[in-house]
């Protein structure tokens, strides 16, 4: 029995032929070939990087070799070189802005006796509060 093409064979080679163009192949061929540029900028662009760093810790490694050759340390201009490479030591801070001012004896014995108030206020309410809970667990135990 030979092929005999059937009619949804004819719609799917239609659809095939619609869809799957020259034009559409083209482009797909055009995206990968754009992506694959982009991936070797990218590749020469890190290359690039990595040379140029490469350079320039050359360039720094001659340069502190010849500040230290060149400049010795007792000339004007090899001093300013170490100044420069060095920070300078912290200097200390003599500003007591931020210090709370001393309290005077009187103030120092103010604060002592409304602290000592306080704490006999919390403790008289502790007792009152211990005392009503007495009471209470005395009227209990009559009505029982």
């Amino acid at each position: 029995m030979p092929y005999e093409e059937t009619y949804g064979a004819r719609i799917r080679q239609f659809i095939q032929e619609l869809f799957g163009s020259r034009l559409t192949a083209h482009l797909e061929d055009e995206i990968t070939r754009l992506r694959n540029d982009h991936d070797r900028a990218l590749q020469d662009r890190d290359t690039q990087i990595a040379v140029l760093r490469e350079e320039k810790q050359l360039l720094m490694s001659k340069i502190t070799a010849y500040e230290f050759a060149v400049l010795p340390r007792t000339s004007r201009a090899g001093a300013e070189v170490i100044a420069y490479q060095k920070p300078a030591p912290p200097k200390p801070n003599f500003s007591f802005a931020d210090l709370p001012p001393t309290k005077s004896k009187w103030e120092q014995f103010q604060e002592n006796y409304y602290a000592g108030e306080a704490k006999a206020i919390e403790a008289e309410k502790a007792a009152s509060a211990s005392a009503a809970a007495q009471k209470q667990a005395e009227l209990a135990a009559k009505e029982i």
